[in-house]
């Protein structure tokens, strides 16, 4: 892939991302890459055609989020993103975790992509500083599921309970000093969070049949979290969302 990446004329500059430049990919691992079009060369490019001629591509698909992704044989995902030359500099605003620059650069034909790389190679995250946030936004959705759940909605109250337990795992993670993936919170958890943390996570879990008591666990892990990371939240809107885990 990095060779046809390099020796297409269109690709002014080309990053990898994610596991594989990081060093910490395995057989399961996705291909992923954003490549900048020379504007020279126009602005339209087939991104399927373009791998189905280097790849053995089963099924192709442009994601929820706006990624083409091609699945090839044994399940391996390749992701490649195709812009234009001039979003270039956003590069300094991806995720700064993990960046290997000697690694992710794979065509630079200017010099641009390598000081864009630098950039965002010299930030670093601040997960303490996210911490209000994300226990605000949980709190959001632990009152958006407890009231679905008591209307009757289950499979909705199980859908937003993702929701709640991408928050509590950050959060956990932040108290844990367990922030080396931040970016992705649940990549590697079992091998990086200890077994108190693990149990209590397994408890916001739950079937269809088990979401009262999930919930329930939910509430009272993200206030133990809240009070322990010295964040700010208010005692009334606690106090009715433990009274509505009472009445689940």
């Amino acid at each position: 892939m990095r060779s046809a990446l390099v020796r297409e004329a269109r690709f002014s500059h080309v990053v990898a991302y994610g596991s594989v430049p990081q060093g910490s990919a395995d057989a399961f691992s996705d291909l992923e890459y954003w490549a900048f079009l020379d504007p020279a060369h126009g602005a339209a490019f087939d991104v399927r055609a373009w791998l189905s001629a280097w790849l053995d591509v089963q099924h192709f698909v442009v994601n929820e989020f706006g990624t083409p992704t091609a699945l090839l044989p044994g399940l391996r995902r390749v992701e490649l993103h195709v812009a234009a030359q001039d979003r270039l500099p956003e590069v300094e605003g991806w995720t700064p975790q993990h960046v290997r620059p000697e690694r992710m650069l794979i065509k630079d034909s200017d010099g641009q992509l390598a000081r864009h790389l630098a950039v965002l190679a010299a930030r670093r995250t601040d997960p303490a500083g996210e911490a209000q946030g994300i226990l605000d936004r949980l709190l959001n959705w632990l009152a958006f599921g407890l009231n679905v759940l008591a209307r009757g909605e289950r499979i909705r109250a199980h859908e937003l309970l993702g929701w709640v337990q991408g928050g509590l795992l950050r959060l956990a993670r932040l108290h844990a000093g367990r922030t080396a993936h931040w970016a992705n919170a649940s990549r590697c958890a079992e091998q990086e969070l200890d077994a108190m943390t693990l149990a209590r996570y397994a408890g916001v879990t739950a079937s269809l049949e088990g979401l009262e008591v999930a919930y329930t666990n939910a509430v009272a892990w993200t206030l133990d979290l809240a009070a322990a990371l010295s964040l700010q939240w208010s005692a009334a809107l606690a106090a009715g969302l433990r009274a509505a885990t009472m009445d689940a």
